[in-house]
């Protein structure tokens, strides 16, 4: 009895929290209070694709856009079906933050707007609109490891 008790006391402090983290590429983080799930890119490659051809975006769910060095790039929808909330971050607090409407169909992906803050970032994440409604300027994100 006292083995069963130490196997389940250990498989209690093992997964720490209430929620197992992510195996599976995807990353916790916190924003505005809200919790989320994440989908890491990364890679020039998987920044280039980000969402592209999603027909939706799960609440509490989105992607994370990772950069090793401040840039002052700009984002599009070519080819997002669906409307993502933006959210532009440097050194941990939001700096940006935009609604980008789908890019209107036919549109070339070079004549579809832009979206991004005049200063740099190096990190973005996208979700769907509703999942982070009140996010302003100073809030913080953290992204748990």
């Amino acid at each position: 009895m006292r083995r069963v008790a130490l196997v389940l006391l250990l498989a209690l402090v093992a997964c720490g929290g209430d929620e197992p983290a992510p195996d599976d590429g995807r990353v916790r983080g916190t924003l505005d209070g809200v919790r989320l799930v994440l989908e890491v890119a990364d890679t020039p490659d998987e920044r280039a694709v980000g969402l592209m051809r999603r027909a939706s975006v799960p609440p509490g769910t989105g992607m994370v856009f990772l950069y090793d060095e401040p840039t002052t790039g700009r984002f599009y929808m070519y080819a997002v079906p669906i409307p993502l909330r933006a959210v532009f971050v440097r050194e941990g607090r939001v700096v940006f933050d935009v609604v980008m409407p789908p890019c209107e169909k036919g549109l070339a992906p070079g004549d579809c707007p832009t979206y991004g803050p005049d200063e740099p970032f190096d990190t973005v994440v996208e979700t769907a609109p509703e999942t982070l409604p009140d996010v302003q300027p100073g809030d913080r994100l953290v992204l748990e490891p």
